[in-house]
């Protein structure tokens, strides 16, 4: 889900992203599928990892139909780094991801190594996370462990960064619209 600040036009991939000879959507779903997760997610972090075909979908999305991944990337709450690193893999040079999970974040570490990218890893809550960012990705937490979570994570990427790629419940769809509107943000895209 795309939660951009403001309305805009489909583009066509830069020249520059075209030149790199980056991976097609199955080659870097398959770059992706090769990346561990944890074995026993925390329940109370409500860590949910997001699927190798849905990470390639949103990476695709941004990537090449609105030239998201030029600017500085991160990943808020990038559990084991797969949104973080396939920003990486499709030619992003500054990628951040932030968890509060150490055990993700030395998994995260590890995966990184197996697709030899480059993304600095940050261990700490959202709520410390500064700093100017071109886009933010992420798979928040749903909000069913712990109130509001989701929302939490969406008021900070809106902080951070213009252009927010984001992954709900389909199910809250009406009550985060509602939540971005008095926030002053929009969703331009759905899937």
């Amino acid at each position: 889900m795309d939660l951009g600040a403001v309305a805009r036009t489909r583009t066509s991939p830069s020249v520059e992203l075209v030149d790199k000879r980056l991976p097609s959507k199955r080659q870097l779903e398959i770059q992706l599928a090769k990346l561990k997760v944890l074995e026993e997610p925390k329940l109370s972090l409500e860590q949910y990892p997001v699927s190798p075909e849905a990470a390639s979908e949103l990476l695709y999305m941004a990537g090449f139909e609105h030239n998201d991944l030029q600017g500085r990337v991160i990943d808020l709450g990038t559990g084991t780094g797969r949104l973080a690193i396939g920003a990486a893999l499709m030619g992003s040079r500054d990628v951040s991801g932030v968890d509060v999970d150490p055990a993700s974040l030395k998994m995260a570490c590890r995966n990184v190594e197996t697709v030899e990218v480059n993304v600095v890893w940050k261990c700490c809550s959202i709520t410390e996370v500064e700093g100017d960012y071109d886009c933010v990705f992420m798979n928040p937490p749903y909000g069913t462990r712990t109130v509001h979570a989701d929302t939490n994570f969406v008021r900070k990427a809106l902080q951070l960064a213009p252009i927010v790629y984001s992954i709900h419940k389909s199910s809250t769809r009406k009550y985060l619209n509602r939540f971005l509107q008095k926030s002053g943000a929009e969703i331009t895209e759905t899937r």
